[in-house]
């Protein structure tokens, strides 16, 4: 997707040094390493509408990413600009898991647990802020796991 942009506006930098250049580590919870532990009892996949473009340059900086078993980009991986209920049927499909067996975790109300939900995964809300009846980080993610 960015790719399209650069190509329509002619651009000159090539878009791997602008990609590279951003700082994408100031982004990350200090609760991510969590990931590690989790892995050790779930397969941990990240589901994302950023482009593998973009989403490639954030794992570099993610120190956490080899417990990461797959990676899914609606964009790239299905052309489509959101993470609908099909997204997640996909995912799904090319994990060979049922629906009711994937639980997913995101930020986004619709997109991270109505769409999920739509699709039979569970879905959970994660509202760093404390706005939602919601899990507010991955410490609270751990003690629903750990029931």
């Amino acid at each position: 997707m960015p790719e399209y942009w650069f190509d329509l506006f002619e651009l000159n930098t090539p878009l791997d040094d602008v990609l590279s250049k951003i700082d994408y580590a100031s982004g990350i919870y200090e609760d991510a390493s969590l990931i590690q532990e989790f892995a050790k009892n779930f397969i941990v996949i990240i589901s994302t509408n950023n482009p593998r473009s973009i989403l490639t340059h954030k794992l570099k900086a993610f120190k956490y990413s080899e417990h990461i078993s797959h990676t899914f980009s609606s964009v790239s991986d299905f052309d489509n600009i959101v993470k609908n209920k099909q997204f997640y049927v996909q995912i799904c499909s090319k994990l060979g898991i049922n629906p009711e067996e994937m639980l997913h975790v995101g930020d986004d109300p619709f997109y991270d647990v109505s769409e999920p939900r739509a699709a039979g995964n569970n879905a959970l809300l994660l509202d760093r802020h404390g706005k939602n009846n919601a899990v507010n980080n991955l410490y609270d993610l751990r003690s629903i796991l750990n029931r």
